[in-house]
């Protein structure tokens, strides 16, 4: 029902078309309607009465806001409300900025910009005055989201400069009209004159949309193409008659149909054309032209060349002006958008009438308008107008903009919305039997099932009508009838990681179940599924619900069962059958609170196995132990932390410390005992801390309450306190007389079963899957003398298990190698003599410990899964860089990595390179690189990778290996950068790639294939000779794993010779390196880094950046930590494929501050953590993302040029401003805001998807 007249935006409901407001007569007479049907109306629905989850979440953070005593706890607040975007948070906000402390200020101005409104521009005003620079920064942001103005203001200038500036807003408000929205407000929606607007248009063909389209003044969502014509094709604007023109802007359709070859051409009689502009290369989608200014009449676009030749041309418009109406930094779209924006924050008679010129009949969708429209959409929402009401529900039938227009119906809070509502749930709601709807966004299909998941529309609809409560007697039954879908669209726990706190689509899925007084119905229903008795007997309704297998029906019982007479059936099902059942109960337990449950609990721990005690399958490529997944101890022991269990606080301590308890059973006991916070359980970590073996567990017990940002305490218990203190005497390489390899079977043990991953002949590969160790063999054996008639002699006799990897020692006089058990899986380091005498194992213990280097100093470095961390692509062991002293004492981790870092080996200068695995929100990026540190783990940089996948991705490099069939744009396993070693020259690093043998270096730009047979033979385990020739093993490229056979050979860069060292047809033959003493490269300085608990990041400026948008629009820098996954619960022993982990990470922000004025930004961060940046507009919205985990070691300053800067750029000499104030804290406190880190796309992060991480995956708060 559409009501005439407009609503009154200060809360007191709709205005009579007259303007007058709705008299108090007929609100007395309302209630009484109200009072005599609200009995039937009651019985009709559950508890109206509890708090609608946004606004209890809204009410707690103000609360928190205004009577915190921690500064830290209101500045956490402030932030909170920020993210919910809560306009009735505004006024509180304003209060905070006289806040006695800075960190207060600062975070209320900066969520005073998102949910500010007219009356908060002035307190705003006052903040550029405030003593601290940050508050005085993050007010000028906050005032240009609010009103779309860009004055300059330079927070950390002289005084008088800044008054100077801050007069100029003053100015400014002291000009707004009281009821009307400010002209420069409205200018910005105007944009510049178009002289083509409403003219005339012809082209050479049309597919889709008629030439009139490009200039109706609209940005979509009509536009004109051509398909299946050949180049070239071409448009005409006739402007009408003869004007001075310097500018034509196309906007093209997005990034996909962009022009690649373009010629822009005017003319005065459409017969003669004059080229003006003819260029070749990939267009942004708004392409302006600028020329010299002349007369013209007819402007002519032609295409030669587009990124999808099978469409010439796609435009949605095109416009005609000068170039001097519009400052060349400002996008037409960009203005809109800061103009819509501020029209919702400002209001004002005749705002609604403006937006809903600028959006048009149906906003445009194409990827460069989208915020634009959303800024629009969002603001009709504030500014709850009656027209305004009818386009927002008439949005709900467009499949792309139903979302958006759903949230700002939440804002706009009128009861009047939840039939639309309810009926677009059912068109956009998965369907009962979990599949996805017909509707669905193409942004929101994924690929894989959408079951760990809420699609955005269902999720932005039941958001808005958990703030709506139905008024009529047929809404309150069409909410009971969509009830049984609703719960159809609640995540499940597949192919994801746990939680043990309510997620937002719990709360709201709970609110719209009790409120419709369905939640103990559809409790009962999963009850009944999984075998126990009902409570309360089926309704006499007829009500159809979703049927899931209990793994699924399971994750129902935290978001609807709430009461304590429930307990004993939940206690039941603590010994279901199936793992996922027995978690879930343990959750709904310890979110219920009864201490009831906690003695069944413990018992049941107490009798459990450790995962140890189940033994090993046999099978090479299982990772794990034998025991069932998935491994269900987890959720018992974090409900008996959550339950305050404190009399069991020893059972869970022995279990942090049982070696034979898997790591993420360790990991819910160290989360369990900073839970319970008792004196016993803070002791426990601060050893946890100091000494467990799992680096991820150690950063658990240091963020625990009362050790919280202390140091470790760690001791270096056999301590190296003999190292090498000069380099080898040795003064060149001498000839050698003997080499060392591995002998194994061709037939790859590594590449079988599972997924295959790697290619057969030990080259290259991109996932952990196939590790930690990929190019295992059976045993070390010693060539001597190295040539084809040499005697080979076993050093290694091994009779069962597996060896790989074998390094020599400076001297030559010891071989470090690995090796693993036949069922025993976990791979450890050993050394032994190359007489054969004094084997030794170094390590041991539930590890992988892999890829021994010696350092300089005598020391070991190599990689292990002690980092314990679970890859976020598919789930297994993740493995850093590690260093112990020669005798296996004093393991310690030197980096922090949830992919893998592999195979270091020790540069000419002494630092490590290193090949590491990068992955990224589970599969967005999934890629080796070549990386380079020091050897206490600082100035770890890139030296190789990313600035070349182009290069890699069009190669043609032969057979097609795995991965190649998993290849996708451009970060998903293009970059196969494998087993790097220095060259002599120390400029140069000989890797493997697909393409063979590949010399990288010095800059990130250069690489050279030097087999050039690559297509046809491969090449693995090169190690360089003194002379420049390479030692390595080679075999032809052949499809048939039962012909691969690697020999030893040595390959020669400048003759492009193979010669034949070794080869043994019925075996592999390959890691060959010689036995003779080598010059020890330099000892670097080094530091303990153990003790200290954060770093720092500077950056000179995020504005020296290849991303135009951060340059001219970032205002914010973001820090956020991806907190790793330790869990694996898919393995070998359920059912479901084993690589099915595709977890990601769980984030929380760390900290957002703005910019200083030259774009530079200085923080102390958490140590050891995975971090990665992100540059923001002033609406929070992503500009530049770091689509990297990096992180800082303790106490090290890491510094960088820019944002996504070119790379082999050095800094300006200027100083940047953010030094001078010192650092930002961006350090964890414990009510950061958190959410789940992960998305589908492989090889890409569209914007959507990266922002639909904060709002739909969102966990502790209703972000928006």
């Amino acid at each position: 029902m559409i009501r005439q007249g407009g609503y009154d935006r200060g809360g007191r409901g709709f205005r009579s078309a007259g303007g007058a407001a709705i008299s108090a007569r007929f609100w007395r007479i309302l209630w009484i309607c109200l009072a005599l049907v609200s009995p039937f109306l009651c019985s009709a629905r559950g508890d109206t009465h509890m708090a609608p989850p946004y606004a209890r979440q809204t009410a707690e953070q103000i609360e928190l806001l205004k009577s915190a005593t921690d500064p830290q706890r209101r500045a956490a607040a402030a932030e909170a409300l920020g993210f919910l975007r809560n306009y009735e948070a505004s006024d509180a906000l304003a209060e905070a900025l006289d806040d006695p402390a800075a960190i207060v200020r600062r975070e209320a101005a900066v969520s005073l910009g998102f949910c500010g409104a007219r009356q908060h521009l002035n307190p705003l005003i006052a903040v550029l005055d405030d003593p601290d620079w940050v508050t005085r920064k993050s007010a000028w942001v906050a005032l240009t989201n609010l009103t779309g103005m860009e004055w300059p203001f330079d927070s950390l200038a002289e005084p008088a400069r800044r008054s100077q500036q801050a007069k100029r807003w003053r100015d400014w408000l002291a000009t707004v009209p009281a009821d009307r929205p400010p002209a420069e407000v409205l200018q910005l929606l105007k944009g510049w004159k178009n002289r083509a607007y409403g003219k005339a248009a012809t082209a050479s063909s049309t597919y889709k949309g008629l030439p009139g389209v490009l200039i109706d003044g609209l940005l979509g969502p009509e536009f004109w193409q051509t398909k299946n014509v050949p180049f070239p094709q071409w448009c005409t604007i006739d402007i009408g008659r003869a004007e001075r023109i310097s500018q034509v802007a196309i906007h093209q359709y997005g990034p996909g149909f962009v022009l690649t070859d373009y010629e822009l051409a005017t003319s005065l009689d459409n017969k003669t054309f004059e080229v003006i502009e003819r260029k070749k290369g990939t267009t942004s989608v708004t392409l302006v032209i600028n020329f010299p200014p002349r007369l013209v009449r007819y402007v002519r676009v032609t295409s030669y060349g587009s990124v999808n030749p099978t469409y010439p041309a796609t435009f949605f418009e095109i416009r005609v002006g000068t170039g001097t109406e519009t400052p060349s930094a400002d996008s037409v779209t960009w203005r809109c958008e800061r103009g819509l924006r501020a029209l919702g924050a400002l209001g004002g008679s005749g705002a609604t009438e403006a937006i809903l010129r600028c959006l048009g009949p149906r906003p445009p969708a194409g990827k460069e308008y989208r915020p634009m429209a959303r800024a629009g959409i969002r603001s009709l929402g504030r500014l709850r107008d009656e027209a305004g009401f009818s386009f927002l529900l008439e949005l709900l039938d467009n499949t792309y903009w139903a979302r958006y227009a759903a949230d700002a119906l939440g804002d706009f809070g009128d009861p009047c919305a939840v039939p639309a509502l309810l009926a677009a749930y059912r068109k956009y709601g998965k369907q009962l039997d979990g599949s996805n709807p017909r509707h669905l966004p193409r942004d929101d299909k994924m690929g894989f099932p959408s079951e760990d998941r809420m699609l955005e529309t269902p999720y932005y609809i039941a958001f808005a009508l958990c703030r709506l409560l139905p008024e009529s007697r047929s809404d309150w039954a069409a909410l009971r009838q969509t009830v049984p879908l609703i719960m159809a669209n609640l995540p499940s726990d597949h192919d994801t990681f746990l939680l043990y706190e309510p997620e937002v689509g719990h709360l709201l899925t709970r609110y719209l179940l009790e409120v419709s007084g369905l939640r103990q119905e559809a409790c009962e229903h999963a009850f009944d599924l999984l075998g126990q008795a009902r409570r309360i007997p089926k309704s006499r309704e007829t009500r159809q619900w979703p049927r899931f297998g209990a793994g699924r029906m399971a994750t129902w019982l935290p978001a609807v069962c709430t009461e304590k007479a429930d307990l004993p059936r939940l206690i039941a099902l603590l010994g279901h059958k199936d793992g996922w059942v027995r978690l879930n109960a343990a959750k709904t337990l310890a979110w219920i609170g009864d201490k009831r449950a906690i003695e069944p609990i413990a018992r049941i721990l107490a009798e459990a196995k450790a995962e140890a005690e189940y033994g090993y399958s046999g099978t090479f490529k299982d990772e794990e132990y034998a025991d069932p997944a998935p491994r269900w101890r987890e959720g018992l022991i974090r409900a008996l932390g959550l339950l305050g269990a404190h009399m069991h606080t020893d059972l869970i301590t022995g279990i942090l410390e049982d070696e034979g308890s898997v790591l993420e059973v360790r990991h819910a006991a160290a989360e369990a005992l900073a839970d319970l916070g008792n004196k016993k359980a803070q002791l426990a970590l601060k050893r946890a801390a100091a000494e467990n073996p799992f680096h991820s567990i150690r950063l658990v017990a240091r963020d625990a309450p009362g050790i919280l940002g202390s140091s470790s305490g760690e001791t270096s218990i056999g301590s190296y306190h003999n190292p090498v203190v000069a380099p080898s005497s040795a003064s060149e390489f001498p000839r050698f007389d003997a080499v060392v390899f591995v002998k194994g079977d061709n037939n790859i043990p590594n590449t079988l079963g599972t997924v295959e991953q790697a290619d057969r002949w030990r080259q290259t590969y991109v996932v952990t899957d196939s590790g930690p160790a990929y190019r295992p063999g059976r045993n070390l054996y010693v060539l001597r003398p190295p040539r084809p008639d040499g005697i080979v002699t076993p050093l290694t006799h091994f009779t069962e298990g597996y060896v790989a990897e074998p390094e020599l020692s400076w001297d030559g006089r010891y071989v470090i190698f690995t090796h693993r058990g036949q069922d025993d899986p976990w791979w450890h380091i050993y050394r032994i003599k190359v007489d054969g005498h004094e084997l030794k194992q170094l390590t041991d213990g539930p590890y992988h410990d892999v890829g021994p280097a010696y350092l300089p100093d005598g020391r070991i470095v190599f990689t292990s899964s002690r980092v314990g961390i679970r890859d976020e692509y598919h789930g297994y062991p993740c493995t850093s860089l590690h260093v112990m002293n020669p005798d296996g004492t004093d393991i310690h981790t030197i980096a922090t990595n949830i992919g893998r870092d592999n195979e270091p080996a020790v540069l000419l200068d002494g630092r490590i390179v290193f090949s590491r695995l990068d992955v990224f929100y589970s599969r967005n990026k999934t890629e080796m690189t070549l990386h380079a540190a020091s050897p206490d783990g600082t100035r770890d940089m890139v030296l190789y990778g990313p600035e070349q996948r182009v290069f890699w991705r069009d190669l043609d490099h032969g057979p097609r290996t795995p991965a190649d069939g998993q290849e996708a744009p451009l970060t998903h396993r293009v970059l196969r950068m494998t087993q790097p070693q220095p060259m002599p020259d120390g400029r140069h690093i000989v890797v493997v790639t697909q393409g063979g043998l590949t010399l990288v270096g010095p800059t990130r730009f250069g690489q050279e294939i030097i087999t050039p047979d690559n297509k046809t033979r491969s090449y693995t385990t090169p190690f360089p000779l003194p002379d420049g020739r390479i030692m390595c093993a080679s075999t032809l490229k052949t499809p048939d794993r039962t012909k691969v056979d690697l020999g030893l050979y040595v390959y020669d860069p400048l003759s492009r010779k193979l010669t034949l060292l070794y080869n043994d047809p019925s075996a592999a033959d390959f890691e060959a390196r010689p036995i003779v003493e080598r010059v020890r490269p330099p000892i670097l300085a080094s530091r303990e880094r153990r003790q200290g608990y954060s770093g720092y990041f500077m950056c000179a400026s995020v504005y020296t950046s290849q991303e135009k948008d951060v340059a001219e629009r970032g205002r914010f820098i973001r820090l956020v930590e991806g907190v790793p996954v330790v869990a694996r619960h898919s393995t070998q022993t359920n059912p479901h494929e084993v690589w099915k982990n595709h977890g990601g990470t769980f984030a929380r922000v760390l900290g957002t501050a703005p910019l200083a004025t030259d774009g530079s930004f200085f923080v102390e961060v958490p140590a050891d953590r995975l971090l990665h940046f992100q540059v923001l507009d002033s609406n929070r919205r992503v500009l530049g993302n770091q689509l990297t985990w990096i992180y800082a070691r303790a106490d090290e300053t890491k510094s960088c040029v820019g944002c996504h800067e070119k790379p082999d750029t050095a800094s300006l000499n200027n100083r940047p401003l953010a030094i001078r104030p010192g650092p930002l804290k961006f350090l964890p406190g414990g009510n950061e805001f958190k959410y789940r880190a992960k998305a589908w796309f492989k090889g890409s992060l569209p914007p959507e998807i990266e922002e639909r991480t904060r709002t739909v995956r969102a966990v502790n708060l209703l972000a928006r």
